[in-house]
């Protein structure tokens, strides 16, 4: 097995948000595998992104650029001197600027190049429809220097092959959880009626989240279950809309919660109608306490469990059927427990983070040995 130990690992990224974005939440547990082992991280980041504090906290050495994508020439041209002093092994990029810049940069440079992305978020828009052509121009002109990407989900791994990129330099890298966090806080007291049916959702009130439906599906639940109980946790832009199902009672808006995992865990059935491609994170949580859970058939949930062998999927929109998964579900208890149980084993041998974080040690163990 390659060491890590006294080699240089450089991330870059350029998402300017002023939250973490899933890719860089796993860098940070990246980080920490490294700096456990002796590696050197360096790390290139926008001032004051949110990534730079923790990095740094780990022992991460800090370079705060802002990649300028209206001059890359220049840009590329500082990257590419940072790369010859500091010499770094693999270097590991994410979004657009940080990208294409990296993998300019790296040109005939004894270094591998990583790349990762998101499912849902590739190839990103420019401003305008020229703005759109240039920037997927220039990603599938720089892909072939691309050593492994990691591609949050099968539709993206398609996307990329399509672009040209072959498929054996392609990793399956699914969203993950910590496991040892949501069993803390599903510990959190939580108090649920007893002897009615409690399902519902948690998570951000995104349009997206299909909530809509979830609410269009409670009368036919009510026709089995008089006195079933559909709660939704959260808060977000998609509550506004909600307001009518909380007022004539078909649902109780729970507003913000203390703990995700602690109401998941007092659901029967958990319910993810989502619209767009993505996983919520909540939904990992839930398969991770062994709940069953009935979700939309979407790209970043259909990609990571077997259809009625771990979760229920349905077609997203759909407020009859979805009704029906959920009935289904809550009429045996035994199957849906069996369900949940797999699923949690599923997340455990491949979606936690220990899973995704020695995933990614071995992509780079693998390519540093190409180095030798």
């Amino acid at each position: 097995m390659t060491p890590l130990r006294n080699t240089t690992f450089l991330f870059v990224t350029s998402r300017s948000a002023e939250t973490l974005g899933r890719v860089e939440r796993r860098w940070l547990r990246v980080m920490a595998a490294l700096l456990k082992r002796g590696a050197s991280v360096l790390l290139i980041c926008t001032p004051n992104s949110p990534l730079e504090g923790p990095a740094r906290t780990l022992g991460a050495t800090i370079a705060p650029y802002r990649l300028d994508k209206f001059n890359l020439i220049r840009t590329r041209s500082r990257m590419r001197k940072y790369l010859k002093r500091y010499r770094p092994a693999i270097a590991h990029s994410t979004g657009y600027e940080a990208d294409v810049l990296l993998r300019w940069a790296a040109k005939d440079l004894p270094v591998r190049v990583v790349s990762s992305a998101a499912c849902g978020v590739w190839p990103s828009r420019g401003i305008g429809p020229l703005g759109t052509r240039v920037r997927r121009s220039l990603e599938r002109r720089s892909l072939p220097r691309v050593d492994t990407y990691f591609a949050g989900c099968t539709k993206l791994a398609d996307a990329l092959v399509a672009f040209g990129l072959p498929r054996d330099r392609i990793v399956l890298n699914p969203p993950g959880v910590d496991l040892s966090r949501v069993v803390r806080e599903a510990a959190v007291p939580f108090s649920a009626p007893e002897g009615t049916p409690l399902i519902g959702y948690v998570g951000a009130l995104e349009h997206s989240r299909g909530l809509l439906v979830l609410a269009a599906a409670v009368p036919a639940l009510r026709a089995v279950y008089p006195d079933i109980r559909v709660v939704v946790g959260g808060e977000g832009p998609a509550r506004a809309r909600l307001l009518p199902a909380a007022a004539d009672g078909r649902i109780d808006l729970l507003g913000r919660v203390e703990s995700a995992p602690a109401l998941l865990a007092a659901l029967d059935v958990c319910v993810f109608p989502v619209a767009g491609e993505g996983t919520p994170t909540a939904l990992l949580e839930a398969a991770a306490l062994g709940k069953p859970i009935v979700a939309s058939a979407v790209h970043g949930i259909a990609d990571l469990f077997d259809d009625g062998d771990e979760i229920s999927l349905v077609p997203p929109g759909e407020a009859s059927v979805l009704a029906e998964a959920i009935l289904a579900v809550l009429a045996d208890p035994a199957r849906a427990s069996a369900m949940g149980e797999r699923a949690r084993h599923r997340l455990v041998d491949q979606y936690s983070s220990s899973a995704a974080v020695e995933r990614h040690l071995d992509v780079y163990r693998g390519l540093l040995a190409t180095l030798k």
